[in-house]
């Protein structure tokens, strides 16, 4: 009997467990800790940002050739930018979300009253999309909390497929 899962049976050989163990790691810290993943991520950028801009900024002095010195100077602004702004970027990026999803509920909301014929979907889906919008502006970032789902799932499933066919 085939099991259902497998959607192709060649990817157990080609996908690496350890991949599909840290897809499932990250889901798990998307899933818990989805502000400090936005915060890291941050940091990480601003890290990285701010080795390209100090390597052009020095170039001439390690390597020999001329750096780019404007890509420097930009580089290493927002490396600075991202290290003090992380905590502002996050709690921006959760209302913009949770604005977008209030202002998507509404319009989902004012087209219940105009489409009588499909009103209860509508005003279920409007009333969804209010509260996960309020839900990401006042608590969490749902959207973060979706993908660490959606990620947990599709390693778990990968795993399964890995160890048991």
């Amino acid at each position: 009997m085939k099991n259902d899962l497998i959607i192709n049976p060649e990817k157990k050989k080609k996908t690496p467990l350890l991949l599909n163990f840290l897809t499932l790691i990250l889901g798990c810290m998307l899933l818990t800790n989805n502000n400090k993943v936005v915060v890291y991520t941050c940091y990480i950028i601003g890290a990285i940002s701010l080795v390209i801009g100090l390597f052009n900024l020095f170039s001439k002095k390690l390597t020999k050739r001329e750096g780019n010195i404007s890509l420097g100077v930009y580089a290493t602004v927002l490396a600075v930018l991202l290290f003090i702004l992380a905590h502002t970027i996050e709690v921006t990026l959760r209302m913009i979300i949770g604005i977008w999803l209030i202002l998507d509920g509404l319009a989902k909301l004012a087209l219940a009253f105009k489409v009588k014929e499909k009103f209860m979907p509508f005003l279920i889906l409007a009333i969804i999309l209010i509260a996960a919008g309020m839900y990401c502006i006042l608590v969490s970032n749902i959207l973060l909390v979706v993908v660490g789902a959606f990620l947990i799932a599709s390693s778990t499933i990968d795993l399964y497929n890995y160890f048991f066919n």
